[in-house]
């Protein structure tokens, strides 16, 4: 077993079609319902705004390419499962609906961890164990992907990146300069 964290974070590059990424953004652009992301604290049982008025906008949506999306989720998750070669890791249920980000200018996300909770009180029933970032555009600047406050997670667009959702794995987007940053979001339990 690797006992380098770094080992265990898994870009997977040019996965999505940067065709389907371009239509997918277009399409996201129309959308007129994003909200402003909160997370959960789990002390005041509240969610929040980390970044105040700084925080990116989200929504869930059934989107023309979701499925084609959700096709390369299940392969970028297996893939990411059998490189790992572990007897005791080596399957999954299922993985939660894909939410997409938006930052806009100034936005970000503040660092945290992915202890995921409240998708998974209601009917699903399991624990987030790996978190998946796909990225839908490169053409803005700003807003990189940091993980354990130092390191830069290269993405661009089309790629998924993979990683456990535990408290070892701390991220963070800074704040977009120019234009408009678009990803996806889900949990795999």
């Amino acid at each position: 077993m690797e006992k380098n964290l770094l080992k265990y974070i898994m870009v997977m590059q040019g996965i999505l079609d940067k065709k389907i990424c371009k239509q997918t953004i277009s399409e996201l652009s129309k959308l007129k319902k994003w909200e402003k992301h909160k997370f959960y604290n789990p002390t005041t049982n509240q969610y929040e705004y980390l970044s105040g008025d700084k925080e990116l906008s989200t929504i869930y949506s059934n989107i023309k390419h979701k499925l084609f999306i959700e096709e390369k989720i299940k392969l970028a998750i297996h893939t990411y499962i059998s490189e790992l070669k572990f007897s005791w890791f080596n399957g999954y249920q299922a993985f939660n609906e894909i939410r997409f980000n938006k930052y806009s200018l100034k936005t970000k996300m503040a660092e945290h961890c992915d202890h995921i909770h409240s998708m998974f009180d209601g009917n699903k029933k399991g624990i987030p164990i790996l978190s998946i970032v796909g990225l839908l555009n490169d053409n803005y600047k700003g807003g990189e992907f940091i993980m354990f406050q130092d390191k830069q997670i290269q993405l661009k667009t089309g790629d998924i990146l993979i990683f456990p959702s535990n408290f070892l794995f701390p991220h963070k987007v800074d704040p977009v300069i120019k234009g408009v940053r678009y990803s996806f979001v889900s949990w795999v339990y």
